[in-house]
Parts: structure tokens; C-alpha cells; sequence
């Protein structure tokens, strides 16, 4: 085998660039411990498939044109691991989407399942095309060429696409913005790659527009990491820190209306039912916050179990707070917890460029939340008696 014809025949510079990516985002994310184990586990498979995928596209090129039934016999093998791969990350990115759209790890779980039994039936499938040659084949001079079939393996590949759009727009009400932004670009980039890789066959495309998907999905995530709930997918005390300091430094004095909301009896549903159904019940309040809410409004988790929702006008505030309480309600009849899910609130407004500092009026918040809690308290005795 003549190295420099080796050399030639591999798409060098496009496949080693994407590969290169991969690897450093991988190491990069891999050494992450303070984030979501179930959004970095599915995040690391796509880039370990898509590297695999390239990998064996590289090594499929380079074999292209050389002689002997060894060589013949790796293309099919080499092939029918490259498209599986492809596949493989194709359908986990929809089950990424799926997840940060949910964040509910047990619906997500389903559909890895739901990947894998598609995988199952794509390898029967491949196996099937040695012999029958409708996707592709090796020929005479062991180099590839598509079947008559060949655009059902796309159809089959990039309709997970298709089925990330619709799982997004589905979602959109309970994203936050840079969770739209992460969809929407990884949609938008992947969605063009493959239009290009069906227009354009043997270019590959897919990969440099994949890479380039996943990159932005990591930046989002790591943003994520820090101003984003592990568990409810909503805002932490961080983001709320950005958010206030956000607004302190417009030009004019505003006024937010905000609600404080705590969880009555957390460490009871922990020590009852295990932290699993209080991690539940902290994404069930999260979920009827998001719900109730608007886009324009904030949400953040502050502490073990505590919310805040702030938003523009204290009229609203009550009637939110009414909606909340209505929405809990219902959730409580129609989920069949092994618990019921009630809370403490207090309410206030809050106007920067005043005397009063932020740090004041959380304590003072949490002040009318105790007052709540207590009243409830007193209230629960009454009605014992």
C-alpha cells in the first residue's frame, strides 16, 4: 500500500478539525462533577458516538480503493458501524432535548430506552443490506457506493431532528431563554447539516455542523451549570443575584412584586419516602411555578426549599399567588403522591434606588413566610380541637 495514495484518500483536514473538538469538549466535560449526572451521561454518549462515527468514516475513507477480501470485508463492517453510530447520536440528541426541556429523568430514561430498541432494529437491518444492497455497497474495487435505497437510512436518521423541533415547541412554555437558545441553534445547525448531507452526498457535512451544535449546547450547559437548579431546571440564588443586579442597574427606580414560597414538611417527605420523592417534589412545585407563570416573569429555587417569583405589578402578584395555590390543588388530586404537597408564602415589592438593600427584604420576605407557616400551624390545631 502506497502511504502518500493512503494519505490522499482521507478527508483530512474537516474529519480531524471535528474530532479534535469532540475530544476536548469531552475531557473538558467529562471532569465535571458539580452538574446534572443524567444531562452529562447522555451529553458524553452523543460525543463519544459522533467520534466514533467519524472515526470510522476516516478509517472507511482511507481503506477506499485498496486492494484484497480483507479490505472488502472491513468496508462493510467499517460502514455498518459508521451508520449506526450516526444514528445512535442522531436519536440521543432528541432524548438531550427531551430532558432539558422535562428535566424528568425517569421520562427520559423511557425514551434511551425507545434509542436503543431503534438501534436494535437498524442493526438487523444493515446486517440485512450485506446481502441485499439497498443502503449501499462495496464494489468490485472495495470503494462504497449507495444503494437505490440509500435516502431511507436518512429519512430514518434525521427524522429525530424533526421529532427534537416538535418536543421543543411542545416545551417552549416551561424553557428558559437559554434553554430556547440551545435548542433552537442545535435544531437550526444539525437540521441544515443534514439537509446539506442529502443534497450533497459523500461530503459529510453532518459533522462539521453537528460539532458545531454541540460546542454552543456545551457553552449553554456550563452557563447553565452555575446560574441554573440541578434538580428543578429553573434558576438558582446565583441567577437571582444576576437578575437583581440586573435590574439595580437601570436608570430608572422599579418595582418588582415578588413571592416567597417554602415547601411545608421537605425533610418529612425525605425521611418518609427518600430523597428520590423530594427531589419530586421539588420539580412538581418548579413545574406548577413555570406553569402558572409568564415568560416575563423570574423564577428561582433560593435554598433547600425555598422559591421566588418576582415580577411587575403587585396585582398580578395576588392573582398569580391564587393561581398557584388553585394549580396545587389540583395537583395534589390528579398526581397520587404518597405525600401532599402545601406550602408557606410571603409577599412584598421590592424598589431599587432606595434606602432598603436586597439583602433586607429576603429578610424580611422570609420573615412573612415564617408569619404563614405559623398561622398554618395555629390554624391546624384550631381545627384538631
Amino acid at each position: 500500500m502506497n502511504v502518500f495514495s493512503f494519505l490522499n484518500n482521507l478527508p483530512l483536514y474537516p474529519l480531524i478539525a471535528t474530532g479534535l473538538v469532540l475530544v476536548v469538549i469531552f475531557v473538558n466535560y467529562a471532569r465535571k462533577v458539580d452538574t446534572d449526572i443524567f444531562q452529562r451521561k447522555v451529553f458524553l454518549s452523543i460525543v463519544i458516538a459522533i467520534f466514533a462515527a467519524i472515526l470510522t468514516n476516516f478509517i472507511g475513507a482511507a481503506l477506499q480503493g485498496q486492494e484484497g477480501p480483507l479490505v472488502y470485508v472491513l468496508l462493510n463492517v467499517i460502514y455498518m458501524l459508521y451508520f449506526l453510530f450516526q444514528q445512535f447520536s442522531y436519536y440521543q440528541a432528541v432524548a438531550l432535548v427531551d430532558y432539558v426541556a422535562s428535566k424528568n429523568s425517569s421520562r427520559s430514561i423511557k425514551f434511551v430506552r425507545i434509542v436503543f430498541m431503534i438501534m436494535a432494529i437498524n442493526l438487523l437491518v444493515i446486517i440485512l443490506n450485506i446481502f441485499l444492497k439497498f443502503y449501499f455497497y462495496i464494489d468490485a474495487d472495495n470503494r462504497y457506493v449507495n444503494g437505490t435505497y440509500f435516502l431511507i437510512r436518512f429519512y430514518i436518521g434525521y427524522s429525530a431532528v424533526l421529532f427534537a423541533i416538535i418536543d421543543l415547541f411542545l416545551s417552549a412554555k416551561f424553557l428558559s431563554k437559554s434553554q430556547m437558545y440551545m435548542i433552537v441553534i442545535f435544531s437550526i445547525l444539525v437540521g441544515l447539516g443534514a439537509a446539506l448531507d442529502m443534497v450533497v452526498t459523500g461530503e459529510n457535512f453532518i459533522w462539521a455542523f453537528f460539532s458545531a451544535a454541540l460546542l454552543s449546547t456545551y457553552f449553554v450547559i456550563i452557563r447553565s451549570d452555575t446560574t441554573q437548579d440541578s434538580i428543578t431546571g429553573i434558576g438558582n440564588r446565583s441567577s437571582f443575584s444576576e437578575f437583581i443586579n440586573r435590574v439595580a442597574r437601570m436608570n430608572a427606580k422599579q418595582s418588582y412584586a415578588m413571592v416567597m414560597f417554602d415547601i411545608n414538611g421537605l425533610k418529612k417527605i425525605n425521611d418518609e419516602h427518600g430523597t428520590e420523592a423530594g427531589d419530586t417534589a421539588l420539580l412538581d412545585m418548579a413545574m406548577i411555578l413555570k406553569r402558572c407563570s409568564r415568560q416575563s416573569d423570574f423564577i428561582a429555587r433560593m435554598g433547600a426549599d425555598e422559591f421566588i417569583v418576582a415580577i411587575r405589578s403587585k396585582f398580578d402578584i395576588e392573582r398569580l399567588i391564587s393561581r398557584i395555590l388553585r394549580t396545587l390543588e389540583n395537583h395534589n388530586q390528579k398526581e397520587g403522591r404518597p405525600y401532599t404537597l402545601s406550602i408557606s408564602y410571603g409577599y412584598a415589592t421590592f424598589t431599587t434606588k432606595t434606602d432598603q438593600t436586597i439583602e433586607e427584604f429576603l429578610q424580611h420576605l422570609n420573615g412573612l413566610v415564617f408569619q404563614h407557616k405559623s398561622d398554618q400551624r395555629k390554624e391546624s390545631v384550631q381545627l384538631r380541637n
